[in-house]
């Protein structure tokens, strides 16, 4: 049930699923952190939801919805037979049937699902007429299950990604004309049936400050791609600050983050433990600094190891995996226990906050720290200096919970006298997996 208060503020528009309505906001709402002005056009739905679902914005004029609703509805049914007749066998006959990998010219489709749900298609491919990514279909859907435009942050996400993989401008344009093979045919197309920016994902960009296609009503331009993959690239506060600064101050191409952290090559609390305690962020996300420059290349290894081990100490702490336990079933769905963290850039440390009383993982025999701790303040190293050992004393002294985070192997002066909590991998483990990182990186940007 919708509360009286919430009701009155509010005036129904159009139908989005069968557990939410579109709505006007009539009178000026706040939550929180979030204001909603007048004409600003909401999910309100029915049923029970988080907080921070309700209410989500779909558009920021009910005009421009109705009328976005209206271009996408017509250019369904176009697109649903595009890709589900035409463009989806041909590739499946061509390439997944026959063990090949297509080129990037070659029109590939996506389909994105949930829980069995699809909401999204779309058919990409590389054309190099204007050194871009071709669209020739794309559609998302709003379904109960499924946060407010989830459906196309992922899609557009899947699509820029791609758009930097292989190496053109990052400018995706929805009116350039494709061609598959089928059954001995060719079917040729003009372009996207809405031919222009789909109506989805121009609500989508209106929603979170990003307009599409101003430039060009059939293009999203590579400032606009930009602009886009940041909006649609997960981080957290704090990341999401130091990026912004990075990318002002040190010259960092915004698409090469945002590639970086939704194909996984580094982890948001690697990367923001790199970019917060490193001059070297800009040549570790590019691949890192060239062999023969022996000096920075030490120099990012050391940032590097530093940012792997922290990053493999708080999926220790946020995973919930029981695997090895003697009692109890097995859960590896909805596993993460809600941990944050705190980089402190002045002394490279890495404060976790727990979100209940937990067993301090990898102690390193007597570690001095407290049984279960809610708060633990790590200084990941390789080598360990005085001055780390002053910080862990000093911590400590103010009633922190804190220590040295080492390698397996990793070398302690004999005059250490602070908590220590070892790494399961060796020095060689840790470079191993960075190099794969830094190859990653290189090879990245097609």
């Amino acid at each position: 049930m919708v509360p009286d208060a919430l009701a009155s503020s509010l005036a129904p528009l159009a139908v989005v699923d069968e557990a939410s309505l579109a709505c006007v906001v009539l009178t000026p709402l706040s939550d929180g952190d979030r204001a909603l002005a007048p004409g600003t056009v909401v999910r309100l739905f029915l049923g029970e939801v988080a907080p921070e679902h309700q209410l989500a914005v779909l558009d920021l004029d009910p005009l421009l919805y109705i009328s976005s609703l209206e271009e996408e509805l017509l250019a369904r049914e176009a697109g649903l037979a595009r890709m589900l007749d035409e463009i989806g066998p041909a590739y499946e006959h061509a390439f997944i049937d026959r063990g090949r990998r297509p080129r990037d010219f070659v029109v590939r489709p996506v389909r994105l699902a949930c829980q069995n749900v699809v909401v999204g298609y779309a058919a990409i491919a590389q054309d190099s007429a204007f050194d871009g990514l071709s669209v020739p279909a794309w559609m998302t859907a709003e379904v109960p299950h499924v946060a407010t435009h989830e459906a196309n942050r992922a899609l557009a996400a899947l699509t820029l990604c791609d758009a930097f993989a292989r190496g053109g401008t990052m400018e995706i344009r929805f009116d350039r004309p494709a061609s598959v093979n089928l059954d001995g045919r060719t079917i040729r197309y003009a372009g996207h049936p809405e031919g222009r920016v789909p109506a989805s994902l121009r609500r989508y960009g209106r929603a979170t400050g990003v307009p599409l296609g101003t430039d060009d009503p059939a293009s999203i331009s590579p400032a606009e791609a930009r602009e886009l993959f940041l909006t649609v690239t997960p981080m957290p506060r704090g990341l999401r600050a130091r990026v912004g600064a990075a990318v002002a101050a040190d010259g960092i191409g915004p698409e090469r983050i945002c590639y970086a952290l939704l194909s996984q090559v580094w982890r948001e609390i690697e990367l923001e433990l790199l970019l917060a305690t490193s001059e070297h962020g800009a040549s570790v996300l590019a691949g890192g600094a060239a062999w023969t420059h022996r000096s920075l290349r030490q120099a990012e290894a050391d940032v590097c190891r530093a940012a792997l081990m922290a990053g493999m100490y708080y999926r220790r702490l946020n995973g919930r995996d029981s695997a090895g336990a003697a009692d109890g079933v097995r859960v590896v769905e909805d596993v993460s226990a809600g941990v944050t963290w705190t980089i402190h850039e002045d002394t490279g440390a890495v404060e976790y906050h727990l979100s209940e009383p937990t067993v301090p993982p990898w102690r390193a025999g007597d570690s001095a720290l407290p049984a279960t701790v809610v708060s633990l303040t790590l200084l990941p190293r390789i080598h360990v200096s005085d001055g780390d050992l002053a910080v862990v004393r000093a911590l400590r002294t103010h009633g922190a919970a804190a220590a040295l985070l080492l390698p397996q192997d990793g070398w302690l002066p004999a005059e250490a006298d602070v908590p220590v909590l070892r790494c399961p991998d060796r020095l060689a483990d840790l470079d191993r997996a960075i190099e794969d990182k830094l190859l990653t990186s290189r090879l990245a940007r097609g």
